[in-house]
This record gives structure tokens, C-alpha cells and sequence, in this order.
């Protein structure tokens, strides 16, 4: 039996949303930055610890303002999400809190998070101590550190979510 799944990857523009997918699912990373429009979507298979068959269907959400009326319809039949800071830009996070988590759970209920500190191979400027706080307040499934550039935690970041799903599933 091969479960099939829904995540949503969400967060501030400029991020890394797409980086990471397109790292996770093709295994390459570029550098030229361009603007999703709407949303993309991508699909892999993968097979968990679990030895669990999972077709994981990932929706790379966009995350300017413009998409903020058509967003939920990308939502919609989320099983999980991946929502996504960047450790360069502390208002990434502030509106992790502010905005895509209050968003995700009026729109989806209390479907498994994980909550994606990106760019972990560049200075940061925000504090464990704050990223802490975020994930008890936003009531993450686990956080994990990843880096789209060098590959660090791609995979296990969406490994994480897809076994979080399906252990919620069971």
C-alpha cells in the first residue's frame, strides 16, 4: 500500500521554500532567485523508516502578499506542513507567529507541522533561544536546521513531516 500525501510548504518570500524542494526533489540547488507564482507543485516517493511507502505531493506556496485572497485554495487537502524561516531575517519568523500559523490553522485544523530554519550555512541573526520560543508557541511536531545550499537536513525535513502524517494517520 503506498500512502499518498499532501504537504504544504509555507512561509515569507524569499525564504527558501522552492530551494528547498527543488533540492529535495531533484537534488540540485540555484542561486538565481525567482518568484513562484501561486503555487508549485512537486511530487516523490520516498519509503520512511517506517518501511511505508509514502507519494508525498508537495506544494510549494508563494509567499508574496499578492497570493494572500488565493492561498487557501492551495491549502486545501493538506495532510501536513513545512513552514519555513530564514535564519537571516528575524521578521521571517515574526511572521511565522503573526501571520502563516494562524493562517495554516484556520484553513487546515491541526494538521503536523515542522517548522524549517533555513539558510543555516549564512550568519545568523536570530537566537535558538527565539527559535525555541516560536516552535512551543506554534506547537511544532519538531524544528529542524536545513540548508538548501549544502543539502544539511533537506531530506530529513521532509522525511520528518511525512512520518508525522502518516504516524497521525495509523
Amino acid at each position: 500500500m503506498v500512502y499518498r500525501i499532501k504537504v504544504i510548504i509555507i512561509g515569507e518570500a524569499g525564504v527558501g521554500k522552492t530551494s528547498l524542494v527543488k533540492k529535495f526533489v531533484s537534488g540540485r540547488f540555484t542561486s538565481d532567485y525567482r518568484v513562484s507564482i501561486g503555487a508549485n507543485l512537486f511530487v516523490k516517493d520516498l519509503i520512511l523508516d517506517s518501511d511505508i511507502d509514502v507519494s508525498i505531493q508537495i506544494w510549494d506556496i508563494a509567499g508574496q502578499e499578492k497570493w494572500v485572497k488565493m492561498r487557501h485554495l492551495y491549502y486545501r487537502g493538506a495532510h501536513g506542513a513545512l513552514i519555513v524561516g530564514d535564519l537571516t531575517r528575524g521578521n521571517t519568523f515574526e511572521q511565522l507567529k503573526e501571520f502563516w500559523n494562524p493562517d495554516l490553522k484556520k484553513f487546515c485544523g491541526d494538521i503536523p507541522k515542522i517548522l524549517v530554519v533555513n539558510k543555516v550555512d549564512l550568519e545568523p541573526i536570530v537566537s535558538n533561544n527565539d527559535i525555541e520560543k516560536l516552535a512551543l508557541n506554534i506547537n511544532v511536531k519538531a524544528t529542524i536546521s536545513t540548508s538548501a545550499k549544502n543539502g544539511q537536513n533537506v531530506e530529513e525535513a521532509f522525511h520528518q513531516i511525512a512520518e508525522a502524517i502518516v504516524t497521525s494517520k495509523l
